[in-house]
């Protein structure tokens, strides 16, 4: 008799997150999940032939269909189905997919009251000027992003969290010209100086008698945290094993972020630190080309300073690998809590508890059974 999986998989309909089907694996899933990251994963799926392969190829629909990997009644991850790989000499499918984000990587941002059939994507009526905190921003641009009046298929299925209240002087004024995406948008918040964590967990729910899995939006004001104390896991118990990958290859410690304009027209935001520096570090530039639409030199400043704060001090990668059923279950946080790690007798660091954020979660083909990887926030090698 086989080994039980560790992990199931569904497929649910993307647009409305209906479970659909329950899916045989050949192999245990991988997933990853990450604070303001896209994520994904993959399955394998065994290919015996006659009906049930033509069942494969039922579900098996690039967009329209969405995978689902849980462990119980956990979702680990879930999203669309992009690509897909059947092998001639093997009868196993490959089958790759991503996180919610995904989905609105692949949706232009306009007012959800624009009409395309009486105006062009340029016309000021396709545009959205919020002035408002940057999480409440963040929920803004999702809200419209679902609910379009005038074109089909916006509804998919996310819960929105609830407005934050006293509001904010953050201005951004998205132009439909501009033809940008509402994932690109939303990640370029979470770029800013104090811009906002943002997370999208798929749970399972039922109603009616079926089980659906949805998405919640999380934002963080900046950051995703969880009430009470940190977290806690304790080397050579629930904390396994702890590596760590000291690269200094992105340390940066003055940006330069390119905006809008041409030649010397060309807007640039700039921040710098001198902090390594006055203790013996040469001066380290990095030029940030992500943002070549932005117009206004405050924001260009606050991403300068953004990149300043994520490379100017952390050349140094931590992951951990963690018991998933013991106290704190996976399950019982996301990518953004904190946790202290416990650790004693390690070849490297000194005995201690570090406390760090855990950025992400994840499982793959090297995760021992019964484990999850945590990947760390970045820190400062001593």
């Amino acid at each position: 008799m086989g080994t039980e999986r560790e992990y199931t998989a569904v497929v649910y309909s993307t647009t409305t997150g209906r479970v659909l089907y329950d899916l045989d694996l050949d192999a245990e899933p991988e997933w990853s999940t990450r604070v303001n990251d896209v994520g994904g994963g993959r399955i394998i799926v065994p290919l015996p032939g006659d009906e049930k392969t033509a069942r494969v190829r039922e579900w098996c629909v690039p967009w329209r269909y969405s995978i689902g990997v849980l462990r119980g009644d956990t979702v680990c991850q879930g999203g669309p189905i992009v690509p897909y790989s059947p092998d001639d000499d093997k009868t196993k499918l490959v089958v790759a997919f991503k996180g919610f984000w995904e989905l609105l990587n692949r949706r232009l941002l306009h007012n959800e009251n624009w009409n395309p059939a009486t105006a062009k994507i340029t016309d000021p009526s396709a545009d959205l000027s919020i002035t408002d905190s940057l999480p409440n921003i963040g929920r803004t641009i999702a809200d419209h992003a679902l609910g379009w009046h005038h074109r089909p298929g916006s509804d998919l299925p996310l819960d929105l969290p609830p407005v934050l209240p006293g509001g904010g002087t953050h201005v951004r004024n998205y132009r439909g010209y501009e033809a940008a995406y509402v994932g690109q948008r939303l990640q370029e918040l979470t770029q800013v100086d104090g811009g906002p964590d943002m997370l999208f967990q798929p749970y399972l729910t039922t109603s009616g008698g079926f089980r659906y899995i949805r998405h919640r939006m999380l934002i963080g004001n900046p950051l995703l945290t969880q009430p009470g104390a940190p977290l806690r896991f304790d080397y050579n118990s629930t904390l396994v094993s702890l590596s760590i990958a000291g690269d200094g290859s992105a340390l940066a410690n003055t940006a330069f972020v390119k905006g809008t304009g041409n030649e010397a027209g060309t807007l640039f935001g700039y921040a710098t630190d001198t902090t390594l520096i006055d203790a013996g570090w040469p001066a380290l530039d990095m030029v940030d080309t992500n943002h070549t639409s932005a117009d206004q030199q405050s924001t260009l400043d606050g991403w300068a300073k953004a990149d300043i704060q994520l490379y100017g001090s952390q050349p140094e990668q931590w992951q951990a690998v963690v018991r998933a059923d013991a106290d704190p279950p996976l399950g019982s946080y996301t990518p953004g809590h904190f946790a202290d790690y416990s650790v004693k007798g390690h070849h490297w660091l000194p005995s201690g508890i570090y406390s760090y954020r855990i950025l992400g979660v994840s499982h793959s083909g090297s995760t021992p059974r019964g484990c999850v990887d945590h990947q760390l926030q970045a820190v400062r090698a001593a």
